[in-house]
């Protein structure tokens, strides 16, 4: 309790000093640096070499959509060469197999394979909706309805691999959902809605792309 004490009266004493003493703050937008273990620098060239696909919509493609959407950006963000190398995957233990990878990079330099695993899924979900009542003694009862949408679900763990040691540099697993009034939603329509959110995940802060913060600077 006494440590909490003078914690707050610290914090009273310094709000008192900065409003006392006639300052001025001033709100800035700064690029900010994200850390991220994933050192870009250390690497010429992304190999895509496809994505184990658990499950996809009927006539939907879903390794040659993700390879299609990433590849150019990695091209563009990382200005990395980008070359398109289908690769066997035949489970989950290959990811984690350094002989397997190293293996595939030969004589390619200082190669990173993009790949993982990936899966698109659609369901149609029906919901009750509810009107509030405009007055709370309207006697009329409350109007319901059932509607259906279409929800898509799109996860992908995304495994980012150095060719010479085999060894995995970047491990991230994402989830995203999005519902659709439209329970005819085409599914090419959702997945660039959904990929779009893991770009942002994936190069803000996963790839170390400077990030848009506020910062308040004191004007004496």
């Amino acid at each position: 309790m006494r440590k909490n004490s003078r914690a707050v009266l610290g914090l009273v004493l310094l709000l008192a000093a900065c409003r006392g003493g006639g300052d001025t703050y001033r709100k800035m937008r700064l690029e900010i640096p994200a850390y991220s273990p994933f050192q870009a620098q250390e690497f010429e060239q992304a190999v895509f070499g496809g994505f184990l696909v658990v499950k996809e919509p009927e006539g939907f493609d879903l390794n040659k959509e993700i390879i299609d959407y990433m590849s150019p950006e990695f091209e563009r963000r990382l200005q990395f060469q980008v070359a398109v190398r289908p690769i066997a995957l035949e489970g989950d233990e290959v990811f984690r197999n350094t002989d397997f990878w190293k293996s595939q990079s030969a004589g390619e330099g200082r190669s990173l394979f993009v790949t993982g695993k990936a899966e698109l899924t659609r369901e149609t979900r029906k919901s009750v909706l509810g009107r509030p009542k405009p007055d709370i003694d309207d006697p009329e009862p409350q109007e319901r309805g059932i509607v259906e949408r279409a929800l898509f679900v799109f996860n992908l763990h995304l495994y980012l691999i150095r060719g010479d040691t085999g060894e995995i540099v970047l491990d991230r697993e994402f989830k995203e959902t999005k519902a659709y009034p439209n329970t005819q939603q085409r599914a090419d329509f959702a997945f660039y809605d959904l990929v779009q959110r893991v770009k942002t995940k994936l190069f803000r802060p996963g790839l170390s792309e400077d990030r848009l913060q506020e910062r308040y600077l004191l004007v004496k």
